[in-house]
């Protein structure tokens, strides 16, 4: 399984999706927020993304995100079922671009189960690939109309790598009398 978002200029990029020895191409738009919906769909699917102090950081999204791709949206849903994780990917018709009814669409371009974690390791690896890459600035740059998806890649990558929530720290303020000055650690 290999998930990576390439060509990243000027509000455009390639997305290459393998999976069960089939190759997928997509080809998003900056009219969506392609990479950073994509992250924050599936950080909303992982239990262990949330902030301890507010339940379902990324909220619930009921029937997946859409990727703006010219005359189509590309619509990504995952249904997680423990370990296993279901992805359907369909085509369907983008009204604002094209309004004469197409009887084609929509269209199952793939419908498969893999396991959530090797999902989430393929994901994280290409937003660390990338983040090293383009950096953060460089990737807002490029992608014209929104920033990298950083906190939902980083309650990602923490999720993956420790199995737990990402918890807020309390910091103790000590304060330490020394001749006129206070020190706050």
């Amino acid at each position: 399984m290999n998930f990576s978002f390439i060509d990243i200029r000027s509000g455009s990029a390639t997305c290459v999706f393998e999976i069960n020895h089939k190759k997928f191409e997509f080809h998003p738009s900056f009219h969506s927020d392609a990479l950073g919906d994509f992250v924050s769909y599936l950080a909303s699917k992982h239990p262990l993304c949330k902030l301890s102090w507010k339940e379902g950081a990324f909220h619930k999204i009921n029937g997946g995100i859409h990727w703006q791709t010219g005359p189509y949206l590309l619509n990504w849903e995952f249904k997680r079922d423990f370990e296993d994780l279901e992805i359907i990917i369909t085509e369907k018709q983008n009204f604002t671009v094209d309004r004469k009814v197409n009887t084609n669409l929509p269209k199952i371009i793939l419908k498969t189960t893999c396991k959530f974690d090797d999902f989430v390791l393929c994901v994280i690896k290409e937003l660390d690939r990338v983040i090293k890459q383009r950096g953060i600035l460089g990737y807002r740059q490029e992608w014209q109309n929104y920033t990298f998806p950083i906190d939902g890649f980083l309650a990602l990558k923490y999720a993956y790598l420790y199995k737990k929530p990402f918890e807020i720290t309390k910091k103790i303020v000590v304060l330490r009398l020394r001749t006129n000055y206070i020190y706050y650690y």
